[in-house]
């Protein structure tokens, strides 16, 4: 019977935070400042992070490398969904469900989805926070499974903590502040308005990056450097049952704002956010383009392998 109660009171008190955070985020527009940690590899990636959201299903997501400044955008607006570089004058354009299509621990409306879908939310509270634990849904990344959400005793979420199968916290999130009355309207959210004043950056290839996770029984076999008027391509080609090719170049600025749309699908897998297809992922970091493609790789093995290129830099 004392179970029962505790329990019973448990839920209570979790519907409760609930109900009041889902009251907040009845709401015109607000944005949230924060920083994100990620780790990839044993490696700890910083990111400050920015989210516009206005009525209307507008979002507007800006991600900050903090360690080597690359910037880039994730904007939702009436025509579709974005992944802008601002810095090269870059975007490309989906049909995407983002963020409804999976679990995002800096959006807010994500976070409130996830504690209404899970039946067996764990509440707990101390020093006038309150602690909600619920599953996820990260589609492209099975190991994620768990996170636990920070409340402040006026029911504001202060930090979120996403766990793998082992219980280690991958994912971070502190959240600085949600401002619900700030200085924007809706033109922030039209693409014309996200290029830096920055642009446009043209980076060359210093050195080839090498992917440090390879699936059981794959084997690099060789490389390739093709030489083009004025930049340089790298074919990296491993073989197996798993075989698939990695093609790395210097990322090239356009003289206009360019934008490519995509059959694919938007992922933000620990350190890259790109466009995965059923065979292929590409993605561009550090002034680089990079490139996999295989018959042979699942979604998530393609996400593991590029993730696992920005961990060691192996000069030419």
């Amino acid at each position: 019977m004392t179970c029962f109660l505790l329990l019973g009171c448990s839920r209570n008190n979790s519907n409760t935070v609930i109900s009041e955070y889902k009251k907040l985020l009845n709401t015109d527009k607000y944005e949230l400042t924060g920083q994100m940690d990620i780790i990839s590899n044993e490696d700890l990636y910083h990111y400050d992070v920015v989210v516009d959201y206005l009525e209307g299903d507008y979002y507007k997501a800006t991600l900050v490398n903090k360690d080597n400044g690359h910037e880039q955008i994730i904007l939702k607006n009436d025509d579709g969904v974005y992944v802008i570089t601002p810095d090269l004058n870059k975007s490309f354009k989906f049909q995407s469900e983002w963020p409804y299509n999976g679990s995002q621990a800096y959006i807010l409306e994500s976070l409130l989805k996830d504690l209404e879908s899970d039946p067996n939310v764990v509440f707990d509270s101390k020093d006038e926070e309150y602690y909600l634990s619920s599953s996820v849904n990260y589609p492209n990344n099975s190991s994620l499974i768990s996170q636990k959400i920070t409340f402040s005793k006026e029911y504001l979420p202060k930090k979120v903590e996403v766990f793998n199968k082992e219980g280690i916290v991958n994912i971070t999130v502190n959240i600085s502040n949600i401002d619900f009355k700030p200085n924007f309207d809706k033109e922030i959210f039209d693409i014309k308005n996200t290029v830096s004043d920055n642009c446009c950056s043209v980076s060359k290839i210093t050195d080839i990056v090498y992917p440090m996770y390879l699936p059981e029984g794959t084997l690099f076999k060789n490389e390739e450097t093709i030489k083009t008027d004025n930049s340089e391509r790298v074919i990296l080609t491993f073989t197996g049952e798993k075989s698939f090719t990695l093609i790395e170049e210097a990322s090239k600025a356009p003289e206009e704002f360019e934008v490519t749309a995509t059959s694919g699908e938007l992922v933000f897998y620990e350190n890259v956010l790109g466009n995965l297809t059923g065979t292929s992922l590409n993605w561009t970091m550090d002034g680089k383009d990079y490139y996999i493609i295989s018959d042979n790789l699942t979604n998530e093995e393609l996400l593991k392998v590029a993730s696992s290129t920005a961990v060691v830099s192996l000069t030419k």
